[in-house]
């Protein structure tokens, strides 16, 4: 690998990582999402908890829905157990009611009961006339004895009540009787369940239109398998041509999502009592169809056109199942009680509602405890979930999950991390986060009204498992490796930037990254003065204690202020303010802090000779302007400084203080970019420094405290820049007379002593036109 790919990958070292574990986190969801698909059969695991969970979350948030009207609940409701005085309900009662039923235009009825054994019948039901036996003629006594003993074997054989079920069953037609099976071998064998062989009626209502796969047979499909069934007694079943079982099988977490539509016992394939009654009430007959892995396919056929199919969506894993599409909570599909049919008292909207309609009797009391939850309700009783089913296919409004969305699924879960996994690894958290958070509401809409509302039932859970991962893990990776390089960058920028500034760049490493930035800048340099005479005269020791002693407190005032230490040049401080942080008033900072060094210089002389340290003075330098300010050097060793000429020119201006006795020389585009007019400054001159044709105009920025007060330095200042205008115009006299009255306010005012001798020197010289007055220095 060359050097230059070998310092792209460190410095971008962070971000492919987060890359990597964005493209771990893609890979695993899809590795979930595929073992998920080819799980077996009857097995749930997370996705398919957590999918069942958010697809009852939007039954919920859709809401109630209007069921057809085609279907209804004939309810065996407490009203009915009042009115029949017990549970079971006689059978005899039933046919009365039926025939009501009849009368006022019900169409079919499906059974989600079952009379499985005979009615043991109540002396008072068996029509034995004792009186008659009694008072039988001795001739006559054997024949009605023989009459009276036929009633009661015909009364013990199918009692009353069971010839009144028979004959409602005959009579009333449009009934599927149900009966249930036993999922298990275990429990069939345990409880004991009729041979299917032996229930002909049964085997002659079984599905009989079977597409299968070459060579194949109904019972070698193991998902399909029962082990058994109850159904009525065979004096019931006798009388009816339909049969059907209602088992209803819940998911793991007891509500009821999917019902099974099949069911094959001893090569015969039964169908449901959901099936069966939408079949009946259509005209159709029930054609499967099937692969090698199980059902694909329920369709009810046209008798008339086997191609006019309507087809109703099964699950994937060829059970046979269909998705249950529910209408909302307990009593959504319309209820009539079997009392208020039975005594004929419904309301005439109510019959109205029953003429054509379809219905399924069954237990709705709960005292029988029949209920079985949906999403919209935990006490929705069983009954429900057959009408819904029927009403699903009725209208046409069915919820599918079919093998053709896994598709869609997976290109959903590529989609997301070739989308998002860039704006996590990029991205700021904040802005990262509104990013899913947008995905994650946009995502349930697009489904809402694209998928849901069509009856698609389409994955959601596993994109926000994905996007709320890659939110997540890179997140927290890019927080530990930047507060890592934070952490490193502040203990680098604390050395020579203030608390404050280094929390700042600290949040933007970027800001010190290799290479340059031109941006206005305020530059200083300070140096002791005399330095070389302070150090011959101490030892190492010494010399390091007092010069340690000067730096720190200089250090942290230009900290404070915001400033930048950029480095020590032996006793000379370089800083700038304005970067790495941007500053507005950066020039107004830098004057504040020379006065304030001198301040502190002067704490520094009185400890220095309290200690019998020699005496340190200071002159500094300031200069604003463009510069190009940024880390400079390579990639294995740089430093955060400033370079151009304004940068020189600050160094030029702390050596040219030494001119003029001065503590604080400044330049006029310093002077230009100060805000603040509580500083003292006066125009010192315009020089040329060494290296440079073009002239600067230079000002001294007096301490606050240069005389008793303010109006005596005001005018020093006044008539110096007098004598400053004098001394430009060649009028020596005149130039003469106002820095001697400066002299009078100041007697130690070096800058007007140094006029005084320029003066005494020029005046004896000719006049020379156009002077310009520009003092031309010769050295740095």
């Amino acid at each position: 690998m060359s050097e230059s790919k070998s310092g792209w990958m460190t410095k971008h070292k962070n971000k492919l990582i987060a890359f990597v574990i964005c493209i771990g986190i893609i890979l695993v969801c899809l590795s979930v999402l595929i073992r998920h698909y080819r799980r077996p059969a009857f097995s749930e695991d997370l996705i398919s908890m957590m999918e069942n969970k958010a697809l009852d979350i939007r039954f919920l948030w859709r809401g109630e829905t209007k069921p057809s009207g085609k279907v209804g609940i004939l309810a065996i409701d407490e009203k009915s157990l009042q009115r029949f005085g017990r549970w079971p309900i006689a059978r005899k009662d039933y046919e009365p009611a039926f025939k009501n039923l009849k009368k006022m235009g019900a169409e079919w009825v499906g059974f989600d009961v079952v009379w499985s054994e005979p009615e043991r019948p109540l002396l008072q039901d068996i029509k034995v006339n004792v009186e008659e036996i009694k008072n039988a003629a001795p001739d006559n006594l054997g024949a009605v004895v023989k009459d009276q003993l036929q009633q009661i074997e015909t009364a013990m054989a199918a009692s009353i009540g069971d010839q009144s079920v028979a004959t409602m069953i005959s009579e009333y037609e449009k009934i599927v009787m149900g009966y249930f099976y036993y999922a298990s071998k275990t429990e069939s064998q345990a409880l004991g369940a009729t041979p299917f062989k032996g229930l002909d009626l049964m085997l002659d209502s079984a599905i009989q239109a079977l597409i299968l796969p070459d060579g194949m047979e109904v019972k070698d499909f193991h998902g399909l398998k029962a082990y058994g069934v109850v159904g009525n007694t065979p004096f019931i079943s006798a009388s009816g041509q339909n049969f059907a079982f209602f088992n209803n099988e819940s998911d793991s977490d007891a509500i009821m999502r999917w019902v099974t539509l099949v069911k094959e016992m001893d090569g015969n394939l039964m169908p449901s009592l959901s099936l069966k009654l939408a079949s009946k009430i259509l005209g159709r007959e029930i054609v499967t169809f099937f692969d090698n892995s199980g059902i694909t396919e329920i369709s009810l056929m046209n008798p008339d056109d086997d191609q006019d199919l309507i087809k109703i969506p099964v699950d994937h894993h060829g059970r046979g199942r269909i998705l249950i599409n529910h209408y909302g909570p307990d009593k959504t599909l319309p209820h009539f009680s079997l009392a208020d049919v039975y005594d004929d008292t419904l309301s005439d909207a109510d019959k109205a509602k029953l003429k054509g309609m379809s219905l399924v009797l069954g237990p709705t009391a709960i005292a029988i405890n029949d209920q079985r939850a949906n999403p919209f309700d935990a006490g929705v009783n069983g009954v429900e979930n057959h009408a819904a089913v029927v009403d699903n296919v009725l209208s046409g409004n069915f919820m599918r999950r079919t093998e053709k969305i896994f598709l869609t699924e997976m290109l959903v879960v590529i989609g997301v991390g070739i989308v998002f996994a860039p704006i996590m690894v990029f991205g700021k958290a904040v802005f990262s986060g509104i990013a899913a958070l947008f995905f994650i509401i946009g995502y349930y809409y697009f489904d809402k009204f694209f998928w849901f509302q069509k009856g698609e039932w389409v994955y959601i859970g596993m994109p926000f498992i994905e996007i709320s991962s890659l939110y997540i893990s890179t997140t927290l990776y890019k927080y530990i490796t930047e507060e890592r390089d934070k952490k490193k960058i502040k203990g680098a920028l604390g050395l020579y930037l203030s608390p404050d500034i280094a929390n700042e760049v600290a949040q933007d490493p970027d800001a010190l990254k290799l290479g340059g930035n031109r941006k206005e800048l305020t530059v200083f340099f300070s140096d002791v003065r005399g330095f070389t005479t302070i150090s011959e005269g101490l030892s190492a020791e010494q010399l390091g204690k007092l010069m340690n002693d000067y730096f720190t407190p200089m250090a942290e005032l230009i900290q404070q202020s915001r400033g930048t230490l950029d480095k020590y040049i032996g006793d000379a401080i370089m800083a700038f303010w304005g970067a790495p942080a941007s500053l507005p008033n950066h020039a107004d900072a830098a004057a504040h802090t020379c006065i304030k060094m001198l301040f502190a210089l002067d704490r520094i002389k009185a400890d220095f000779k309290a200690r019998q340290l020699p005496p340190v003075d200071i002159g500094i330098g300031l200069n604003t302007g463009f510069m190009s300010v940024g880390n400079f050097g390579s990639p294995q060793r740089f430093c955060y400084t400033v370079m151009g000429d304004s940068v020189n020119l600050a160094a030029r201006l702390e050596g040219a203080t030494k001119e003029y006795g001065i503590k604080i020389m400044i330049s006029e585009f310093t002077k230009k970019a100060l805000t603040d007019p509580s500083f003292f400054i006066r125009d010192l001159d315009d020089i040329r420094v060494k290296g440079k044709l073009k002239p600067v105009n230079v000002f001294d920025v007096m301490r606050p405290d240069v005389l008793p007060n303010e109006n005596q330095i005001r005018n020093l200042i006044g008539e110096f820049e007098l004598g400053r205008a004098a001394y430009k115009q060649q009028d020596w006299k005149k130039a003469n007379k106002h820095f001697l009255a400066c002299m009078t306010l100041k007697p130690d005012d070096a800058p007007s002593d140094l006029y005084l001798r320029r003066i005494e020197e020029l005046s004896v010289q000719p006049h020379v036109p156009e002077w310009d007055g520009v003092y031309v220095f010769t050295h740095k």
